[in-house]
C-alpha cells in the first residue's frame, strides 16, 4: 500500500523538478548575457578615458601654440590642423558616449526580460486563478524604439570623423529636424556648427552658434558654442564682434576648457 501512495506522488515531485531546472537555466542564461553586456560597457568606458586624456592634451597643445607661436608664418595652418584634429576627437567620444549609453539600456532591459520571465515561471507554479486574467492578455513590453535616431546620430558623426562635412551636415540636419526632442539634440546643433565652420560657412556656422548659446545656455556645449561663434564672425571679418564674443565666453565659463582658448586669443589681438 505505501509503495503504490510512493509512486502516485512521484510525477507530482517530478514535475516540481523540472520547474526548478528551468527557472535555473533561465536565470542563468540572462546572467550570462548581464555579463557579456557589463564587459563590453567596462570597455567602452575605457576606450572613452583614453580618448578624454588624448583631448586633453591636444587642448594643452593648442593653448601654448595659440600664445607662443603666433609670430611664426606657419602657425594658423598648424593651429588649423589641430583643431580638427580636435574637433575630430570629440566626435570620437561622443560616439562612444553614445555606445555607452546603449549598452546602460541593453543591460537595464535584461534585467527586466529576466524579471518578467521568472514571474511567468511563478505564475505558472501556482493554482489557477478563475479571476485572473489569461496568461496571452498580459500586457507586453514596449519595443525599444531608441536604435533609430541613435544610428543616425553615430552615422553624422562618422561622416564628420572622415572629414565628409557636406554629407554629415545635412545628416545632423535631418536628424534635428526628425528628434527635436531628442536628449541629444543639443549635441547635433553643435555639430552643425562644427559641419558649416568646416565648409567655410560662417554665415550658417553664426545663426547655428548663435541658437545654441541663447537657447541652451546651460549645456556643456555652449562654451564652446561661443568660442565657435568668435570663429565664425572672424570668418566673416567682424573683429570687433569675434573679441566682444570672446569676452562674454570668459564671463560665463571662467573655467571651461574653451575660455583658456579664448584667452589665448584675446592675446594675439
Amino acid at each position: 500500500m505505501l509503495k503504490r501512495q510512493a509512486f502516485c506522488q512521484a510525477p507530482g515531485l517530478l514535475g516540481a523538478l523540472v520547474f526548478l531546472l528551468l527557472a535555473c537555466a533561465t536565470s542563468q542564461a540572462g546572467l550570462f548575457s548581464d555579463d557579456e553586456a557589463r564587459q563590453g560597457l567596462a570597455d567602452l568606458r575605457a576606450q572613452q578615458e583614453i580618448l578624454s586624456k588624448q583631448q586633453q592634451t591636444l587642448d594643452e597643445r593648442i593653448t601654448r601654440m595659440e600664445s607662443a607661436l603666433q609670430s611664426y608664418p606657419d602657425t594658423v595652418n598648424k593651429l588649423d590642423t589641430l583643431s580638427q584634429d580636435l574637433a575630430q576627437l570629440r566626435g570620437k567620444l561622443d560616439v562612444l558616449g553614445n555606445q555607452i549609453d546603449t549598452v546602460d539600456k541593453h543591460v537595464h532591459e535584461l534585467y527586466l526580460d529576466l524579471d518578467s520571465r521568472l514571474k511567468l515561471l511563478e505564475a505558472a507554479a501556482k493554482p489557477a486563478d478563475p479571476a485572473a486574467p489569461a496568461s496571452g492578455a498580459a500586457v507586453a513590453p514596449a519595443a525599444n524604439e531608441a536604435g533609430a535616431p541613435s544610428e543616425a546620430y553615430d552615422s553624422a558623426l562618422m561622416a564628420f570623423n572622415k572629414g565628409n562635412y557636406a554629407s554629415s551636415l545635412k545628416q545632423f540636419q535631418a536628424f534635428l529636424k526628425a528628434n527635436p526632442k531628442d536628449p541629444k539634440a543639443v549635441n547635433a546643433l553643435y555639430w552643425v556648427g562644427m559641419n558649416q565652420l568646416s565648409l567655410k560657412d560662417y554665415k550658417g556656422a553664426r545663426a547655428t552658434n548663435q541658437e545654441l548659446y541663447k537657447s541652451h545656455p546651460e549645456s556643456s556645449k555652449a562654451p564652446d558654442a561661443l568660442l565657435n561663434l568668435a570663429s565664425a564672425w572672424t570668418g566673416l571679418g567682424d573683429t570687433t564682434n569675434a573679441r566682444a564674443t570672446l569676452k562674454i565666453l570668459l564671463n560665463k565659463y571662467p573655467g571651461s576648457p574653451a575660455a583658456a582658448k579664448a584667452k589665448a586669443r584675446m592675446q594675439e589681438r
